[in-house]
């Protein structure tokens, strides 16, 4: 596969190894091979870490460490990774979740349906819903980062804020900044949140 890839996962991480995996697992299981992902490691250095990334031999993951430790949800190294992505889409997720095997296939089939729409999001399982379908909406509390793609050129102009609710604040300033912006959404779950 040529990098740039059509889909980039920023994943934040900080010492969960095994939720790590899982994650990185769903997306080498991926239905179609054009994505990339970013493991941002929150910290100055963990060899821990970057053992599992280079364990699954994959050139389209790749591991860059902050510096220092944020500690702020995963908001400043997801910042980090979507600047530095050449991708069309991001997907500012989390080292604690997991896609369905059709995912990329879904987005990319959504976005060239739909010439290139500004932010594409899609239903979910959540774990603070006791593993219930949470029907997203654009809206705070009915939106998780890790159930939208956004196009890349958009995202990038996007500061996340280091709070709690950055997801929804990051839809906010999406509908503000770019108010003409298609916002498609792909009414299947895509994305299981633990």
């Amino acid at each position: 596969m040529i990098y740039p890839s059509f889909i980039d996962f920023i994943i934040p991480t900080y010492n969960r190894y095994d939720q790590l995996k899982s994650m990185l697992h769903s997306l080498v299981s991926q239905y179609d091979p054009d994505w990339s992902a970013q493991v941002i490691i929150d910290d100055v250095e963990n060899n821990l870490i970057v053992s599992i990334v280079e364990s699954f031999n994959d050139s389209r993951i790749s591991y860059t460490f902050t510096g220092q430790r944020y500690n702020d949800w995963g908001h400043t190294p997801r910042e980090i990774g979507k600047q530095q992505s050449e991708s069309q889409y991001v997907i500012m997720t989390g080292d604690d979740n997991y896609y369905t095997p059709n995912t990329v296939q879904e987005i990319k089939s959504s976005a060239r349906d739909h010439n290139m729409p500004g932010l594409i999001f899609w239903n979910m399982i959540h774990s603070h819903l006791d593993y219930k379908l949470l029907e997203c909406k654009l809206l705070f509390g009915q939106i998780d980062m890790g159930a939208f793609a956004t196009r890349r050129d958009i995202a990038q102009k996007i500061k996340l804020n280091n709070t709690y609710t950055a997801d929804g604040w990051f839809i906010h300033d999406l509908n503000t900044l770019f108010p003409n912006e298609d916002k498609i959404k792909i009414d299947k779950v895509l994305f299981v949140h633990n």
